[in-house]
């Protein structure tokens, strides 16, 4: 942002270099050099700087440098010719410096009260001056309105109503305005806003790009993310946590029940994560081991960026307890991250589950695979069979719906390692190896897990510094190209106009099996 020196601090800088080549004199000084307050062999109608305080006239606040704000100043442009007389009569008519009939920053070609340096028609011919070919901003072959004339400068409306800002017939290609303050850089005196002035800056342009804008015509530019400096979109992440009352036993490598251990281990992930990750927490099933055992899970948590208090108080409250309705589960889930749009982070499931999925009453209990310890008990209650096949399509639909299914195997679940693994590969996140699933015998595994997912479902997705439209898009994975896969499974697509995502092998490569930063992604951006 451009710094203003108050008025105070600036009249005692002045009094010590009263005597330096360039500078301003002090305020008791000026009328002995009023035809060039700041000496610097320019008079003051032809200077763009009457004061040499490296602020241009049009941006000054004191425009003389005499102490006295423009505002309240009686002579602002320090001319000798008062703004008003007595009874608030008009006596300069260039009261912001412009001379009649002359040229230079301070003049005033067509003599209209507006100094050159902001009269966008020095000339007052009609036609917008300042761009070179006849004053044609999108190359149509007609001169542009003032507001798209790519001089830098927009018609508030008055005397010298002028304010610099990014005029481009074509949005962007105006002057360019790099640390957003409404300031174009060839006025700016610090173009990057970070209070280091652009002469002795190295780099003046700054390291956070301006907002978001259609690209220039005739340029490519080239973003690079990398991932260790958190340059992604933060991921919305559900945690589907099972709650059945198999976890309630205790487990080699979990301290307690798995339950207690699970509880612990995800509240200090999320409340590591917080901030960094949207997470949000469905538990299942939404009963008890008396009532209500194969209901279907719940949000009890809403995804949110700060939603890690929330998910620790729910995990504390909640005690082990009834069956295990995944299929049921996930699509409800589906439902909960589809409510939540696609602006944002990109959006999946992870689900943590100790045992095989059940609680459909449809099946044949006589001749199932039964998730008890005996056929009896699948005979006797039908919810026992095994719901393999309803849970691994449940996964299917929520990766198709967009949003990938990843599982995490608690201990017990290893008995059914061919169903956790049939979930991933459905919900689209197979690991390479031939284990799809995330097997977490101990809960330093189960976090490490957790963090992972975190990472994949997060390092692949980019938000572009400009809407790109139809503009042809070069895409390298620690310069490797990567081709554009509409499918999806393998490659990159835009998501929306200026969101970029990678899948499949593309996001594995960028994510380099959980190590974040491994791989710089890149992004050339050239006009279609």
């Amino acid at each position: 942002m451009l710094r203003l020196i108050p008025v105070a601090s600036l009249a005692v800088a002045l009094s010590m270099v009263a005597g330096c080549d360039g500078c301003a004199p002090a305020p008791d000084d000026v009328d002995a050099f009023e035809n060039d307050i700041d000496r610097d062999g320019t008079p003051n109608d032809l200077d763009d700087d009457i004061d040499g305080d490296d602020v241009p006239n049009n941006l000054d606040e004191d425009m003389d440098g005499d102490g006295t704000p423009n505002i309240a100043d009686d002579d602002a442009d320090g001319d000798g010719v008062p703004t008003r007389g007595e009874e608030g009569e008009l006596i300069d008519e260039t009261p912001l410096g412009g001379q009649d009939d002359q040229e230079g920053a301070q003049g005033d070609v067509d003599g209209d009260g507006i100094p050159n340096a902001v009269d966008n028609d020095d000339d007052g011919n009609g036609v917008p001056d300042g761009v070179v070919g006849g004053n044609d901003c999108n190359g149509d072959g007609q001169a542009e309105p003032e507001d798209q004339d790519c001089d830098g400068y927009c018609f508030l409306g008055g005397e010298g109503g002028y304010q610099p800002c990014d005029d481009g017939g074509v949005p962007g290609s105006g002057v360019p305005d790099s640390d957003g303050d409404g300031v174009p850089d060839s006025l700016d005196p610090d173009d990057d806003g970070d209070g280091i002035p652009d002469d002795d800056d190295t780099n003046p342009g700054g390291e956070t790009p301006p907002d978001p804008v259609d690209t220039p015509p005739g340029e490519c530019t080239t973003e690079d993310f990398d991932l260790s400096a958190g340059d992604v979109t933060p991921p919305r992440i559900l945690l589907v946590v099972d709650k059945s009352g198999s976890m309630a036993d205790d487990a080699d490598g979990y301290p307690g029940s798995k339950w207690d251990a699970a509880r612990d281990t995800i509240s200090d992930v999320v409340t590591g994560l917080n901030g960094d990750v949207s997470f949000g927490l469905m538990l299942y099933p939404n009963g008890t081991a008396d009532s209500n055992v194969c209901n279907e899970g719940n949000v009890r948590v809403n995804v949110d960026d700060s939603s890690a208090v929330q998910i620790v108080a729910t995990l504390n409250l909640t005690s082990p307890g009834g069956g295990t309705p995944t299929a049921t589960t996930l699509a409800e889930a589906r439902q909960a991250l589809d409510a939540l749009g696609d602006s944002g982070g990109n959006r999946a499931v992870v689900l943590a589950t100790d045992g095989g999925p059940n609680c459909n009453a449809s099946l044949d209990g006589d001749s199932c695979r039964c998730v008890a310890p005996n056929q009896s008990d699948c005979a006797d209650f039908a919810e026992n069979c095994l719901d393999d096949g309803n849970a691994i399509a449940a996964a299917a639909a929520v990766n198709t719906a967009g949003f990938p299914v990843f599982i995490i195997g608690i201990p017990g679940a290893e008995n059914f390692r061919d169903v956790l693994n049939g979930m991933a590969q459905a919900g689209g996140t197979a690991q390479a190896g031939g284990t799809s699933f995330y097997d977490a015998s101990s809960t330093t595994e189960l976090a490490s897990a957790l963090e992972e997912i975190a990472i994949r479902v997060g390092a692949c997705r980019f938000d572009l510094p400009q809407n790109v439209g139809n503009a042809d898009l070069t895409v390298t994975v620690g310069g490797n190209p990567v081709n554009r896969d509409p499918g999806r499974s393998n490659g990159w697509d835009l998501v929306d106009s200026n969101t970029l995502e990678l899948f499949g092998a593309a996001c594995d490569a960028a994510v380099n099996g959980g190590t974040v930063g491994a791989a710089t992604v890149s992004v050339q951006i050239c006009p279609g």
